[in-house]
């Protein structure tokens, strides 16, 4: 309760200071310095995927399953030296908006979409995966479903007082609870809870399931594949490069950036380790609940402010996604449609709207959700074929043809389609992150070697 009345004062604080400017609601522009962009993009990183995701993934593949977020930190640094510090060096506010001029209204209008996909499909999962962890942490209280809908009103609300500014502050507030809350956990499963003896006979009883493995039990395959997913989504969706937007400096965003995928990197091989001792302590009992189902055994206030660092977790991710959402919305959908004339209150107005509408119908997506980290990676890898046209049109303008983005997104969206629909593309490629960068990134390349008109530079 505590934290979210903090959460609400921050969110009320930044509106009051924001006097109804519709641009510093959306993008906080030239705000934050290094630390507090460091907080955001870490934020953003560490959500339901990288902490109770990864603890129910290491339940199979052991250690393995923290490279995940070492995925996002890759992505995070390589996302500080290409597409973020473009975006800064330029007059664009959107990555759809960089697209349009170099490849022509057509692709833009579906890289929106494309944009529109993947960021729901995030805040989707962060709602879910708040649903979760409350309905197991607090099972008198509510259920996956009542969770759920909480986690989704709260963030909304975040997002909606205070904007950008309110989740850029909060997530400060939230990676402090984030380490307090999964070190706390460590600590308390491995060795109050007898996790480490646990571990020990695990290990013996199933030597061929490598759970203390860095990398055995995804394989590097598996991890490359992560690490190929993330340097596209870091590079092409709006709320991970708006945030660079943030930093007062150059050197604030890009410095920032780096500091924060540092952050990233320790949280998810803690929380993998928290999966293992879980699988160890609990062998019965289903992955995606048999940590919180330990957590529910420790002292009421250690649990309390455990929760909240779980629950933080997908605060940041959720609501900095929000604003991504909502962004892309303003921006690239109604900002475009011809004849709309509208004062810097009226915009103030229509952001707001915005915001809950598109958290409104996030929610309704969060009810369809699969496991967690197997919806999010499949999210994700649509922003394979949006990376590609981004970077080529960035690095490589002379090779890259206008023609090429528009058919490599639609590739994209055909390819998610296929990889659910026929099972025989798994065991050839795998993974879905290999599967796309295979057709996406013929589609790119054969395009750009046959078309001879280029983007524009």
């Amino acid at each position: 309760i505590l934290y979210v009345l903090l959460l609400f004062c921050i969110s009320i604080y930044v509106s009051y200071s924001q006097k109804k400017d519709s641009e510093n609601f959306l993008l906080y522009k030239g705000k934050n310095n290094a630390f507090v962009v460091a907080a955001s993009i870490a934020g953003l990183a560490i959500g339901g995927a990288s902490t109770i995701g990864i603890a129910e993934n290491a339940f199979t593949v052991g250690l393995s399953a923290g490279w995940y977020d070492t995925a996002w930190a890759i992505g995070a640094g390589g996302s500080s030296m290409l597409a973020g510090r473009y975006l800064r060096r330029s007059q664009y506010t959107t990555i759809s908006g960089l697209v349009r001029d170099l490849y022509g209204t057509k692709t833009s209008f579906i890289m929106v979409i494309a944009m529109c996909i993947i960021q729901s499909g995030i805040i989707a999962l962060q709602y879910k995966a708040g649903g979760s962890i409350l309905a197991s942490l607090l099972p008198d209280i509510f259920t996956v479903q009542s969770g759920t809908f909480f986690s989704f009103l709260i963030f909304m609300l975040v997002a909606v007082i205070g904007g950008m500014g309110s989740v850029s502050l909060t997530n400060v507030l939230n990676l402090v609870l984030i380490y307090v809350g999964v070190i706390l956990a460590a600590a308390l499963v491995l060795w109050n809870h007898g996790g480490w003896e646990a571990i020990d006979v695990l290990t013996k009883a199933d030597p061929d399931t490598p759970y203390l493995s860095l990398t055995a039990g995804m394989g590097w395959m598996g991890i490359l594949s992560w690490i190929v997913v993330m340097l596209g989504n870091t590079n092409s969706v709006q709320g991970v490069v708006q945030i660079g937007l943030t930093g007062k400096s150059d050197r604030s965003a890009t410095v920032g950036f780096i500091v924060g995928a540092i952050l990233m990197v320790p949280v998810g091989f803690i929380c993998a380790l928290l999966g293992v001792a879980s699988r160890a302590l609990l062998p019965d009992a289903e992955a995606s609940v048999a940590l919180p189902m330990i957590l529910m055994s420790i002292p009421p206030v250690l649990g309390g402010i455990t929760l909240s660092g779980l629950w933080a977790a997908d605060m940041g991710t959720g609501c900095s996604m929000i604003i991504g959402l909502a962004t892309t919305v303003s921006t690239d959908i109604i900002g475009k449609i011809p004849g709309v004339s509208l004062n810097d209150r009226q915009k103030h107005i229509l952001n707001k709207v915005i915001v809950v509408l598109s958290s409104l119908v996030t929610y309704l997506i969060a009810t369809q959700m699969g496991a967690i980290l197997s919806a999010m990676q499949k999210a994700l890898s649509l922003a394979i074929g949006t990376s590609f046209i981004v970077i080529g049109g960035l690095l490589c303008p002379k090779f890259s043809s206008r023609k090429a983005g528009f058919w490599t997104i639609m590739a994209s969206i055909v390819s998610i389609v296929a990889w659910n629909m026929v099972p025989a593309l798994v065991p050839v490629f795998k993974n879905v992150g290999f599967f796309m960068l295979a057709v996406c990134g013929a589609v790119f390349i054969l395009i750009s070697l046959v078309d001879p008109e280029k983007v524009k530079q």
